[in-house]
């Protein structure tokens, strides 16, 4: 998205910043993400999401063609369609009260028919749409939920009619509970763990779910550097994987991969030792069955 064309358009309401962090998360947020629908041939359809991370925790601003489309918030995404075309699509942090971003709009790009865009949300300052691979947006949606506490202003947005696709049903296990601290290989799996995987692995086959696609991904905490964190939720997604082959599950049905520290959601202070405890919850390995 690269044209730099500007669109100067009237002032658009939206939720205030300090109201929408007010409303009762029941307000905020819908049903848990399900990929359940695939674009229309004569719509084009665009999920913008938003991972929970470190970073500014202010609403983002959804603008389409220069027309508020939703604030969205950490952990939160929003799916509609607009026709074929040409569109500009911006994101902008904290864009509250006057709402600059919807006259900011030089990313311009043309959409294409039957094809869903991921788009993770960009909090700096340049409003640019950061268009994801399916398979990597896929795994940083998970346990996202739908935004629905303000309503679409953007005219160009029409309700996706698309048919419906394959889901997937998602298993977490912690890494703690699996593996050894710092462990990732067969012989670092606790025995705690080793019974988990084999019992999950057992259930696979009694729901004769071996036919099924598997995606195995290994998360990590954000201690130490996000190159190894990146290989260390690899080596315990490969090893998971392995395991679940060695208990009878097809190889060639199996998938995995690492998100690293990339989807970490907390803020943890304190020593080393208080940092690891508060972190606990994001070193996982997450099992995505296909339904």
């Amino acid at each position: 998205m690269k044209m730099n064309i500007k669109l100067v358009l009237p002032a658009l309401l939206a939720l205030p910043m300090a109201a929408a962090l007010d409303v009762q998360a029941s307000q905020v947020f819908g049903e848990v993400w399900r990929d359940t629908i695939v674009a229309a041939s004569d719509q084009a359809r665009i999920v913008y999401y938003r991972p929970a991370s470190n970073e500014d925790t202010k609403p983002a601003h959804i603008y389409v063609d220069g027309e508020f489309q939703t604030a969205l918030l950490p952990n939160g995404f929003s799916d509609f369609c607009v026709t074929p075309g040409q569109h500009s699509l911006g994101s902008y942090v904290g864009d509250a009260p006057h709402y600059s971003g919807k006259e900011l709009q030089p990313w311009r790009d043309t959409l294409k028919a039957g094809v869903t865009y991921y788009v993770r949300a960009n909090l700096d300052a340049s409003g640019r749409p950061l268009v994801i691979k399916p398979e990597i947006a896929l795994a940083e949606m998970v346990g996202l939920k739908k935004q629905k506490h303000v309503l679409s202003r953007a005219s160009a947005v029409v309700v996706c009619h698309g048919s419906s696709q394959q889901t997937y049903e998602n298993y977490s296990f912690s890494s703690d509970l699996l593996f050894r601290f710092k462990g990732y290989g067969i012989n670092d799996i606790q025995e705690e763990g080793r019974k988990a995987l084999v019992d999950f692995a057992q259930m696979i086959r009694a729901r004769n779910m071996l036919q099924k696609n598997i995606i195995v991904t290994g998360y990590t905490d954000p201690l130490g550097d996000e190159q190894s964190n990146q290989l260390l939720g690899q080596r315990r997604a490969d090893t998971v994987k392995q395991m679940l082959v060695n208990n009878g599950v097809s190889i060639n049905k199996v998938m995995s991969r690492s998100m690293g520290e990339s989807q970490v959601n907390k803020q943890c202070y304190g020593g080393r030792t208080e940092k690891i405890q508060c972190f606990s919850s994001e070193r996982r390995v997450v099992i995505s069955i296909e339904d």
